[in-house]
């Protein structure tokens, strides 16, 4: 099922790192006009800047990140986008889209993560091929939007009044048949981020979706040779979707940041995609971030800005972030 509405409301870095709240491109239409804005919960005000497409840790975990300069970076950390367009036979400044450019840039957007994403039906590379040619035709065609395919990129494209595009792919099962040399061919194009799962498991790791990863699946040989050249490439490792022991045995590598991109707190609402304090804690220890998702039935039911906030706080906590 994807979602009704952007699912990424709200970016934090974890540990040792400034926080980043960064709102979606649209409003949930249920949250209440009386409910608190997030700049007046008791959550402390980002103390800089901070820096995204996070390169492998090679100082330890616990050393302080220095503020990073440049223009701040509000980002959203997983967009269905590319699917709605390919659907819709549209593109992205379509004002009909839930986060095309006119939403992007009425929600202050400057980084938008653009995913790709094959549904289980079907032929997986050539929906993540198609999907990935839509994201680059649009690129080509519009001013406003740039492919960064590093921090510093990033950051350029942003100061200079554009928005970010960062290209992620959600499931591995989409490199079923090339496996790493699929990898490299993506990476080549534009890919930053690979997540590891979508709802059901595949020969690379166990989902949080099916029975495969809650009875203990986590990532196989092929999993980890995937992610030791996702890092090779200087590529994120995204754990959205996956299975507690997958998240786990992907933060054991220590081979850098891991990142879950939209997900919440178990301890606020037991959920099979949400974290538990175990993940959490292995996800801040390794440098990585997690992205707050919006989708009601993650947050316990209700989208009310109170229930989110109660999940932020629980990240913060258990993670650590200052």
């Amino acid at each position: 099922m994807r979602y009704p509405v952007p699912a990424l409301a709200l970016a934090l870095l974890l540990p040792f790192t400034a926080a980043l709240l960064s709102c979606s491109s649209a409003a949930p239409p249920d949250v209440p006009a009386s409910a608190a804005p997030l700049s007046a919960s008791p959550l402390p005000a980002p103390a800089a800047p901070v820096p995204v497409l996070t390169a492998p840790v090679a100082a330890p975990v616990a050393a302080p990140v220095a503020p990073v300069a440049g223009p701040a970076v509000q980002a959203d950390m997983h967009l269905d986008t590319p699917l709605q367009m390919l659907r819709r036979r549209t593109g992205l400044d379509d004002p009909a889209l839930e986060a095309g450019l006119p939403e992007l840039k009425k929600g202050g957007t400057t980084l938008a993560v653009m995913v790709l994403y094959p549904p289980k039906e079907g032929d997986w590379a050539a929906s993540a091929e198609a999907a990935l040619r839509k994201v680059e035709a649009e690129v080509e065609r519009l001013e406003e939007v740039e492919l960064a395919r590093s921090p510093e990129e990033a950051r350029r494209i942003i100061a200079a009044g554009r928005i970010a595009v960062v290209i992620s792919l959600e499931g591995a099962h989409a490199l079923d048949r090339s496996g790493v040399e699929g990898l490299r061919a993506l990476h080549a194009r534009g890919l930053s981020m690979l997540g590891l799962t979508w709802s059901f498991s595949n020969r690379f790791a166990g989902s949080s979706g099916d029975e495969v990863g809650r009875q203990g699946g986590g990532l196989t040989a092929a999993g980890r040779e995937l992610i030791a050249e996702a890092r090779r490439l200087g590529m994120l490792v995204d754990v959205s979707h996956a299975s507690r022991q997958t998240t786990l045995d992907a933060c054991a590598l220590h081979s850098g940041p891991v990142i879950a991109s939209h997900s919440d707190a178990a301890a606020v609402h037991a959920h099979a995609r949400n974290l538990t304090d175990p993940e959490i804690r292995c996800i801040a220890e390794s440098g990585g971030v997690i992205g707050l998702n919006l989708h009601a039935p993650f947050l316990g039911g209700s989208r009310d800005i109170a229930q989110a906030v109660r999940h932020v706080q629980h990240l913060r906590a258990v993670g650590g972030a200052p």
